[in-house]
Formats: structure tokens, sequence, C-alpha cells
């Protein structure tokens, strides 16, 4: 929109080279979906430029309508499918299905049958904003029911891609009914900028999140360590006896049990920033604090964790188990030490100490 008002003042050698932008942008969505291997990125990043193609070259007033109609059905299967990658046979449904409707709309626009052009004239309800835009009444209802549908999916699971999909559709409408060279121009740009965007952020929150704990993993905790200036507490957490414990419940119920204790340390209080270590160990950095100074939280941690039972069993026919874990804790600070490497390596003696003096405990090193 700020691009908008503000086109005309621009160089005249950027408003030359903007038309090529939806080109470059198109063509760096594909290569992000092929390098990720995902399918939903590579056919929404498609549809925008099929719609502002057809709009450039001048489509057929009925050949628009099926372009549009087309792909809202598009947008409504990449979204909905699960994610198969591109390049698997588990993703052939979504081609053959994408590909097919793309054939269909194809075929239509070719033939341009009578019914077709009938049902595109046909007024179905007298509501004036529905008239107001130029479009058949038809295509607008299937594009309200997909949005309103994607809208509420999006609302109950919060996937990213059904964001990316509720973009596409209002991107593709916005297309459509404009009249302006500049707007469709910024429309399909800004489109495209918004899926490149959410799969570079998708990637950084693969990298940096851990997907069973949803807490920041260990790069996120280098990184974190690198850019700390000053003092700051650091504290290792061990779960206790975790390998006998999914030995005995099984891998399922000891993920179940590290979601809870990461929810517990994700909450504690004082100001400290958790992180996934690896395995069932996790970190707590507590910027511009002592060790002395956070005690307390870390002891509320234990105590929590030890008083919470977790209850094994839940299927129907068998009875409920509450058990108990522990987690042990092993603290130190950056007073003294050289680097943050040293500050880990001095937490996790002490985090070794807290297990030889029988676990559930939180043990200090300086």
């Amino acid at each position: 929109m700020i691009a908008f008002f503000y086109f005309s003042k621009l160089p005249q050698s950027v408003q030359q080279m903007a038309p090529f932008l939806p080109y470059f942008l198109g063509f760096s969505v594909a290569m992000v979906a092929l390098y990720f291997n995902t399918s939903a990125l590579f056919y929404l990043g498609l549809v925008l430029l099929a719609v502002f193609l057809g709009g450039q070259t001048g489509l057929g007033i009925l050949s628009i309508e099926l372009l549009f109609g087309i792909s809202c059905l598009i947008v409504l299967v990449v979204t909905l499918l699960p994610e198969r990658g591109l390049f698997t046979w588990a993703s052939l449904p979504i081609h053959i299905i994408t590909w097919s409707l793309l054939s269909l709309g194809l075929g239509l626009a070719s033939r341009q049958p009578d019914w077709l052009a009938t049902w595109f004239e046909t007024t179905w309800f007298v509501v004036e904003f529905l008239s107001a835009i130029k479009l058949p009444q038809i295509l607008m209802l299937l594009w309200l029911l997909i949005c309103l549908s994607l809208v509420v999916v999006w609302f109950l699971q919060q996937r990213r891609v059904i964001f990316n999909g509720i973009i596409t559709l209002f991107s593709v409408l916005l297309l459509i009914t404009a009249t302006d060279q500049v707007v469709t121009l910024l429309t399909t740009s800004g489109g495209l900028l918004i899926l490149l965007l959410s799969a570079l952020q998708n990637a950084w929150h693969l990298a940096y999140v851990d997907e069973l704990t949803a807490l920041p993993g260990r790069r996120a905790l280098q990184e974190k360590l690198q850019r700390s200036l000053g003092i700051y507490a650091l504290a290792m957490v061990d779960v206790d006896h975790f390998k006998k414990f999914n030995d005995s419940y099984g891998h399922d119920v000891g993920d179940d049990v590290l979601r809870m204790i990461a929810a517990k340390i994700g909450a504690v209080a004082g100001g400290g920033m958790a992180y996934r270590y690896g395995g069932e160990e996790f970190t707590i950095v507590f910027n511009n604090h002592s060790a002395d100074e956070i005690r307390q939280h870390l002891q509320a941690v234990i105590d929590d964790v030890a008083e919470t039972a977790f209850v094994i069993n839940r299927r129907k026919g068998q009875k409920p188990k509450p058990v108990h874990v522990t987690v042990s804790i092993g603290l130190t600070d950056s007073i003294g030490k050289a680097n943050a490497a040293e500050t880990i390596k001095t937490a996790d003696m002490a985090l070794y100490t807290a297990k030889k003096k029988g676990r559930n405990r939180l043990q200090l090193k300086r």
C-alpha cells in the first residue's frame, strides 16, 4: 500500500524495473519450494503468478473468471491436504488433483460451453456486496466459502500453510478485480513476498525451535550466549532416571513427560529463558543475575515437578496410574569464567554432583 502511493515518486529506472519483480519473486518462491521440497508453497506461488499472467496476457472475461475459480479450488486443496513434498510418491494425489483442476479450467476456457456462461450470469442472491464486485456471484460465493473455511481451520490449528492460503485468496481476489496495473503488480509482488518470508521463517523455526517441547534448541542457546554481555546465571536441568522411565512406560509416555517438564521449566520465574539442550537435558539462562539471586526460582521448579503427578494408562479399559518424576539442576554463573563453554562445563559438573548426592536437588558450583 505504501509502495502504491509513492510509486509515481520513485526514480524512473526503478519504475521500469518494477514489472520484473513478480517474475523474480515467483522464481525465488519456486526455488525455495524445490529446495525445501514443499508442494503447498510451490502451488500457492504458481497460483499467484498464473492469475497475474492471466491478466497481463489479456485473456477473455470467461477465461479470467475460470482462472479465478480454479485458483480458489487449488488453494483449498493444497492447504488442507497434508504436506507430502514435491518429489515423493506420497505427493502424487496433490499433483493429480491440482493438474486435473488446471486441465479442467483450460478445457472449459477453450470450449466455453453455454451452460457455464448461464451459471456465471445467474443472480443467485440479491446482495449489495456481491453485486459491487464485478465477478459472477457463484464464484464470489465459492471464494467466501473457501475463505471462511480456511479462517476457521487456521483459528483451530494455527498452521502456517493455512495462513499462506488465506493471503493467496485475498491476493487473487484483488488481482481479478483490480484494473490499475500498478495495483496488480504490487499485489502479486506482496503476495509472493509473504510466501517467501513465511518459508524462510518456517526454516528458521525448524532450525532454532525444538519440535517436541516447543522450546528453543541448542543452536538458539549458543547464539544467545554468544550475544550475552555481563553477568548471567546458567542452570543445566536433567530428568532423573529418564532412561528407566522410558524402558518402563514407553517412548510415547516419555515424550509426554518431557513436554510437561518443558512447560514447567519454561514458566520459571526470575526472567529465565529455557532451552532444550538435548535428550532429557534442558538449560535455563538468567541474564543480569548471579547464581545466588535465582536459586529460589530453580528450587521452585524442582518442587513443582516433584509434586506434579503424571497420569499414565489413560486408555480405555486401563486403570490410570499416577507417577512422579523429578529433576536435578546444576547451577553456576559467568563470574570468573573465560567464556560460555566454560560456564556450561561448570554447570554440567554441578549437575553431575547433584546426581551423585541423590538427585531431585539443586547443586551450585562457582
